[in-house]
This record gives structure tokens, C-alpha cells and sequence, in this order.
């Protein structure tokens, strides 16, 4: 799957000032979009891979001592 390109070109009658604003004001659009998206992915489920204990997992375990 290819990505997604942006190909930027400057317009003469634009202030640097003003271009710098428009790329601004993208750029936080995309990022926006993103971390919504990511915010809206549902968590996955603990799986012991990632640190997490599980429950039922041996550190749940009594130690008998005699």
C-alpha cells in the first residue's frame, strides 16, 4: 500500500509569514486527526508479552514454606 504524498509549492504572492501559518495549520490538522485516530483504537488485550501480569499468573502463587 503506497502512503500518501504531499508535494508543497510556494505561492509568489504569499508572505513567508503567511506560508509558514498555512503549513502550521496543516501540519497540526494531520496530527490532530492522528492522535484521535489513535485515541479511538481500543486498548489490546493483556497478553503477559508486554509486562503486564495476568491474572492466574504464577506471581499470583502462595509460597508454602515448610
Amino acid at each position: 500500500m503506497n502512503s500518501p504524498r504531499f508535494t508543497y509549492t510556494s505561492r509568489p504572492d504569499a508572505t513567508p509569514e503567511a506560508e509558514l501559518s498555512a503549513l502550521a495549520a496543516v501540519y497540526r490538522f494531520i496530527l490532530d486527526c492522528h492522535a484521535k485516530k489513535m485515541a479511538a483504537e481500543p486498548a489490546p488485550e493483556p497478553d503477559g508479552h508486554d509486562g503486564t501480569k495476568l491474572q492466574g499468573d504464577s506471581a499470583d502463587a502462595q509460597i508454602i514454606s515448610r
